[in-house]
């Protein structure tokens, strides 16, 4: 999200405009997400569920067993930075 509302200024700065000219998404959906100009569409995750399985495959992996690849989902948050 910070590198997005980076972008989004910098976007401003040479004179385009979001998202009629371009587009921005960011990912984790922090608290400034949805309170700058325009408000940010951002990929959400549930990280304290994401933190929880990963300590749970490290202390499978330290324990000498195997370990299988996990998906976390995500939701998207659209807001005024993209096109609905």
């Amino acid at each position: 999200d910070l590198i997005a509302i980076g972008a989004m200024r910098a976007l401003r700065e040479h004179g385009l405009n979001v998202p009629q000219d371009v587009a921005v998404t960011g990912f984790d959906d922090i608290p400034v997400a949805a309170s700058v100009s325009p408000p940010l569409t951002t990929v959400q995750q549930d990280t304290r569920q994401a933190g929880q399985l990963l300590v749970d495959k490290l202390l499978a992996l330290i324990a000498g067993e195997t370990v299988d690849g996990i998906s976390i989902p995500v939701k998207l948050v659209v807001r005024e930075s993209s096109w609905p």
